[in-house]
């Protein structure tokens, strides 16, 4: 999926699903991004992927003038959507944005973009795969509060862990890019605190140890695996 079929899918939730017209924007954004209803931070968690959308929108209309793309075939659909993207209207009702989000026209930008975007497609994450990337996350979550461990080995696995939790939030908006870039993060910041991490492994119990080799195994890891200690 593209740039512009990923818009045009999160296009199809925001206006495709029945709703009461009083339901907040809150609400409505949380459901078109996937993110849970009663996450503590719902409404900031909605502005990093509203920003992320209008990130995304701007980068379509690069995408689109750089190939000769006329200003006016990119309308009414781009410029209507960024406007109803503003993170000013995060607690107005659904209702007040509706009638301009719903123009049948405005689909039509984000299906020809798309069609004409189509030899840039790029590979998504399969659903089984994200569901297992974030079962295992929310796993090792909970390793993590029931394991002895060093205030600083558990501080460094949470924080690799918000940094993929993180970029799952995104994956709707901006597919597996986000993604990519946390786990080049998590292994930037292994390799930068590698020796503390390491020495910290060597006399943690095993249950620590334990977690810390769970954190470097399968495909898509939370931190790299760690050598045995010497």
């Amino acid at each position: 999926m593209n740039t512009a079929g990923r818009l045009l899918s999160i296009y199809d939730r925001l206006v495709g699903t029945g709703r009461g017209n009083d339901v907040s924007m809150t609400k409505v954004w949380a459901e078109v991004f996937e993110l849970p209803p009663d996450a503590p931070h719902l409404e900031d968690d909605v502005v990093t992927c509203l920003q992320a959308m209008r990130s995304e929108i701007e980068l379509l209309r690069s995408k689109l003038q750089a190939i000769g793309v006329p200003e006016n075939l990119m309308h009414p659909g781009l410029s209507r959507l960024r406007d109803v993207t503003s993170t000013a209207y995060i607690n107005q009702a659904w209702n007040g944005l509706r009638e301009q989000a719903s123009k049948p026209e405005n689909r039509l930008s984000f299906a020809w973009a798309n069609w004409t975007l189509r030899d840039e497609s790029e590979d998504d994450m399969p659903a089984e795969e994200l569901t297992e990337l974030r079962s295992e996350l929310d796993s090792l979550e909970a390793s993590l509060q029931d394991t002895e461990m060093t205030p600083y080995l558990r501080g460094f696995i949470q924080r690799q862990i918000d940094v993929i939790r993180n970029a799952l939030k995104l994956y709707r908006v901006q597919g597996v890019k986000p993604i990519e870039a946390a786990l080049h993060q998590v292994a930037g910041a292994y390799k930068i605190e590698e020796s503390l991490v390491q020495a910290e492994h060597a006399k943690a119990s095993e249950p620590a140890k334990s977690l810390l080799a769970r954190t470097g195994a399968g495909k898509r890891t939370v931190i790299p695996p760690l050598r045995a200690a010497e």
